[in-house]
């Protein structure tokens, strides 16, 4: 992952050739004392998202916006700019999983691999015109544990994401699946101390929330193991976890599937699309 931090504000006076430091974070350590960098300037951000075009923008989550880029090399990446009040609001106090404070000023980005494919969600709607087959779906799940179960067990400090959900689960050009928008994530508690859990505000997804963590405010490892559930019925039925135009019972999907969890069901495996 490639993160960046510098500053630029509007009204600033800062030159367009200001260096802005990249830290390329090793998938072995989350640790930010061990970085590899590269340099860009902001003009190279600014050319590579010709100026954050709205054309370019792919998408918006809890950290802000993302863009496409291109850098000089034509290595595509996406860019994403954070909202000025998340930072504000939560720097030094969420977990700056996504990147770290490098310098004090008024702009916050991310530069990470751009994954083409659009996201699960989009595929179970048939957005990209592809009907995703079982097998194809069982390798999506499978590749999303993998990466809950890094998260949780292999970083230097076990990591909760709190929004794992169809539409943070973006496709390779090889409909592999990759974990992102972390703007949610956070340590987990530290277990050596003798800490159960994190006390911490709710955040995450209707549908998609623990009920424990809701109602105790106390976040664990479980509850992103509570999403990842909902995530595989919703993959492999395709409806969405809330679906408020069906009737009254059917409308919450994680309470609609017990029934309806048998191979004989007919009802519950569906392979075509969804536009709940």
């Amino acid at each position: 992952m490639l993160a960046a931090s510098d500053k630029l504000g509007s009204g600033t006076d800062e030159k367009p050739n200001s260096r802005r430091t990249i830290l390329n974070y090793s998938y072995r350590s989350t640790k930010t004392t061990e970085p590899g960098s590269a340099k860009f300037t902001m003009a190279e951000i600014y050319k590579a998202t010709r100026n954050f075009s709205p054309s370019l923008k792919v998408g918006q989550g809890g950290f802000g916006t993302v863009y496409k880029g291109k850098l000089d090399d034509g290595t595509l990446v996406a860019v994403k700019r954070a909202k000025k009040s998340v930072y504000e609001k939560h720097l030094g106090v969420e977990f700056q999983s996504e990147i770290q404070t490098l310098a004090k000023g008024d702009e916050r980005i991310v530069v990470v691999e751009y994954v083409p494919n659009g996201t699960l969600r989009s595929h179970l709607d048939c957005i990209n015109g592809i009907v995703l087959d079982f097998a194809i779906r069982l390798d999506i799940v499978i590749d999303v544990a993998h990466a809950i179960t890094y998260l949780h067990m292999y970083t230097d400090h076990p990591i909760i994401h709190r929004d794992i959900k169809s539409s943070n689960i973006l496709l390779t050009e090889n409909l592999r699946a990759k974990v992102a928008d972390f703007g949610f994530a956070r340590l987990a508690a530290d277990t050596d101390s003798g800490a159960t859990h994190v006390s911490t505000q709710v955040k995450g997804t209707a549908g998609y929330l623990d009920p424990e963590y809701l109602q105790t405010y106390q976040l664990t490892e479980k509850s992103d193991v509570y999403s990842f559930g909902v995530l595989l019925v919703e993959v492999v039925t395709g409806r969405r976890p809330i679906e408020p135009k069906r009737e009254l019972k059917e409308r919450l999907t994680s309470r609609w599937r017990g029934p309806q969890m048998k191979p004989s069901s007919k009802s519950f495996f569906s392979y075509s699309c969804s536009r709940g």
